[in-house]
Formats: structure tokens, C-alpha cells, sequence
């Protein structure tokens, strides 16, 4: 990794809390389990800083859990977190626009969002020009998935 992450340093801190010795097999222990914003600059496992957008991993095999930044669980598990953190950006700034794909399987995954409004995130992603009552059920799931990511630290 370049730009201040340490990519070196990340898998060994990985290979540590995995059961697999081989960073390959080792890489198929974690998942993505939730993703959270810090109120205070925190430090990855690769030892960049400051992050704020945080990335919960569990691993399957062992147990454990530890946060690593967007950027790394991109690049460690091949998991596009950073379009998920796009897309609550948006719809901070705007209630009345569709969270991205990628955000509306990550949550309803998570059963934040149930399976109709799954459907109805799917039907509407595209659709510019709702009906009053669409745009109040976005709104209301927009709220649902902005109230879910966790904040961490004094707030």
C-alpha cells in the first residue's frame, strides 16, 4: 500500500488474529460486519491516520474483530466500503436522494432495511422525479440507514 498505509504491517497485524498462516487462506477468514464514522481521528491497523470512516471485520474462524479504515477493507478484502460511505454523504446533504446500490445491499443484508423497501431502493434508484409518497419513503429509509452507522467517540 502507498500513501501512508502499510500493507506489510496490516497483514501481519491480520495474520495475527487469524488461525491461517498464509495470507491467501487467511484473507477468506474476515467480513465486513459493520461500518461506523469516528468523532475523533483514529489509527488503522496499517498505521495510517487519521481515519474516520471505520470498517468493523470479524473473522469467521477465530472470533475476533478490529476496525480497519475504508481503504484498507478495500484493498484487503476486496469489499467497496467507500461507495457505502459515498453514499451516506449524499443522502446527508440531500434526504431526498437514493442511497447507491452497494449501500442498499449492504444494509438490507444487515436487515436494516427490509426486503420491500430493498425492492423499493431497486425500483426508485434511478427515478428523478418521484410521487410525493415515494419521496416520503425515501426519505423515511434514508433515515432508517443514516440512523444504523454508528458513531464513535464524545457524540
Amino acid at each position: 500500500m502507498s500513501d501512508g498505509y502499510n500493507f506489510q504491517q496490516l497483514k501481519a497485524a491480520i495474520l495475527a488474529l487469524s488461525r491461517a498462516t498464509d495470507w491467501e487462506v487467511a484473507k477468506k477468514e474476515w467480513r465486513l460486519v459493520e461500518i461506523s464514522e469516528a468523532d475523533e481521528p483514529e489509527t488503522c491497523l496499517c498505521g495510517h491516520f487519521p481515519i474516520i470512516e471505520l470498517c468493523s471485520i470479524s473473522n469467521a474462524t477465530t472470533g475476533k474483530s478490529v476496525d480497519v479504515g475504508n481503504v484498507c477493507v478495500k484493498r484487503f478484502l476486496g469489499f467497496r466500503s467507500d461507495l457505502i460511505f459515498q453514499s451516506l454523504k449524499r443522502v446527508r446533504a440531500d434526504l431526498d436522494r437514493a442511497i447507491g446500490p452497494d449501500a442498499t445491499a449492504f444494509f438490507h443484508e444487515r436487515q436494516v432495511i427490509t426486503d420491500w423497501e430493498y425492492q423499493f431502493q431497486q425500483s426508485t434508484l434511478r427515478k428523478r422525479n418521484l410521487s410525493e409518497r415515494q419521496l416520503a419513503t425515501r426519505r423515511s429509509i434514508n433515515r432508517k440507514v443514516i440512523a444504523a452507522v454508528r458513531r464513535r467517540g464524545l457524540s
